[in-house]
């Protein structure tokens, strides 16, 4: 597996080939949905990420991860191949990926 740092340069490990998104160069009124494994402490650390982000940036809104499902439970192949049209349809401009440990 791949270990990135938030704010390192953006690379891709020899089996991306696609095309990364631009990263939001302004957080300032924008929507970050949570998307978690359901695994470790999850609910608690995004929990302390939103409470800090929004002490930090005036105008976020956030997207809970009940709202896209567990990405490592029993139908998490279901979760996965729907959370393209979720992504969109709660239009968030970034998520934040959890994974426990």
């Amino acid at each position: 597996m791949d270990v990135v740092w938030p704010s390192a340069p953006v690379q891709a490990s020899e089996r991306f080939t696609g095309e990364f998104a631009a990263r939001a160069a302004e957080l300032s009124g924008k929507r970050i949905g949570f998307i978690w494994d359901y695994v470790f402490h999850g609910d608690i650390m995004f929990e302390e990420i939103e409470r800090e982000l929004s002490a930090r940036v005036d105008g976020l809104a956030f997207v809970g991860f009940e709202t896209y499902g567990n990405t490592h439970g029993h139908d998490e192949a279901q979760v996965l191949d729907r959370l393209p049209e979720l992504l969109r349809a709660t239009e968030v401009d970034s998520v934040i990926l959890g994974v426990g440990a």
